[in-house]
Formats: C-alpha cells, structure tokens, sequence
C-alpha cells in the first residue's frame, strides 16, 4: 500500500489509521507497530508517530507502560455515557432546528425521508444508512451550532462500528426510520417538547440494540 502524497503525510496517516479502527481493522486492544505500518505504507516512522499522538488525543489509542500503542478498549459503561452526551446534544440541535428551520429546509428534510423510504424497499441497507447520516447532517446544517456538531461527529466514532450492525437488521431499520418521521413531524409542527421526548427513546432504542453487540464482540 502506497499512499499518495497530496496531503501531509501525518495527516493521511492518520485518516487511514483513524478509518482502520473505526471499521475494526484494528481490534480493540490490538497493538499498532510502527515499523510495521511504515513498511506497509512505505514511508518513514515520523509521520506514523505523529499520526498516533493525534488519535491518542482523540481517545482512540493509548499508550501502554512498555512506549507501545494499544487500540483503546472500550467499556459498555463508557458506551452508555456516549449514548448520555448524544441525547443532550442532540436536544440542542433540534431546539435550534425548530427555531431556525425555513419552509425550504422542511422540504430537504421530507425529500431525504421519501429517498430513504424508497432504499428501504429496496432493501438497498448501505444508501439507507447513508441517508440515516444525511438526515442528522441537514438537522446540523440547519441548527448551525458548529462546536455541539463537531463534539456529535466525535463521539459518533465510537458507534460508528455498531450503528452499521443495527442498520443492517431489518426491524431496526424500519424502527429508526420511524422514529426520523416522528422527529420530523415535531420539526414541522414546532414541537420541541415531543421532539425531544422522540429523539431520547430513537437513541436508547438504539443503545438496547448496540449493547449486546459490544458485549458480543467484547467478549463481556
């Protein structure tokens, strides 16, 4: 694997690595070598080291008492938490959506939902998970609060692994789908109260799905 030099190479580095975790190409708890990656990737160590300092800042990585790095482990405590600071963010964003959102934006949101509708009878799982993202994606476009979207779109990384097994369960699916149409309705009724009683249970629901899986994949 050659990797192109039209980035920094820290940064590259760091997208691939960072991807490779997420996607669990690297297991949790699997210790990534530097001379291995730079042999893999043909390029010096330096850009690898700085490529782990900053996913180490990001709460993906850890270094352990030997200088090695270790993919961090996560717990189901520490899912759960995760799970917490969505609900509370996420009640911000909709707060703003339904202050801010213009008929325009009300449209964009009905046309992502009659597209996802649509892939779902299809049974075409990867676009609907794509438009499940583009649909939180407009909401942030419309709340235009870009620090509580960019502590979202972290913490999102450590459910992005589960999120793609609970979409690819049909029941679930469906169940999220739901859930995006009732939040909706809320949105264009200017109904925050419901909004955010909506959101809570779509995410716990969500957490009740994820839970067994990391536990699953975990071994707890």
């Amino acid at each position: 694997m050659i990797i192109q030099r039209n980035k920094s190479m820290r940064e590259k580095v760091y997208e691939i690595l960072k991807e490779m975790i997420i996607e669990g190409k690297i297991a949790q708890g699997e210790r990534i070598i530097e001379t291995e990656y730079s042999n893999k990737f043909q390029i010096s160590r330096t850009p690898i080291r700085e490529a782990l300092r900053m996913l180490e800042l990001e709460g993906l990585v850890v270094s352990n008492s030997t200088g090695g790095v270790l993919v961090k482990k996560f717990t189901k405590e520490e899912v759960v938490e995760v799970y917490k600071i969505r609900i509370a963010l996420e009640g911000i964003i909709l707060e703003e959506v339904i202050e801010k959102s213009s008929q325009e934006d009300i449209n964009s949101i009905e046309n992502i939902l009659k597209k996802t509708k649509q892939e779902l009878l299809n049974d075409n799982l990867e676009k609907v998970f794509e438009l499940f993202s583009e649909f939180n994606h407009v909401l942030y476009e419309i709340a235009q609060v870009p620090r509580v979207t960019s502590m979202i779109n972290n913490i999102n990384l450590y459910l992005k692994r589960f999120r793609k097994l609970s979409i690819s369960n049909k029941e679930r699916k469906e169940e999220a789908f739901n859930d995006h149409l009732q939040i909706f309705d809320c949105i264009k009724n200017k109904d925050l109260k419901k909004a955010l009683k909506v959101n809570k249970n779509h995410l716990e629901k969500s957490m009740s799905f994820m839970i067994p899986k990391f536990e699953k994949e975990n071994n707890i």
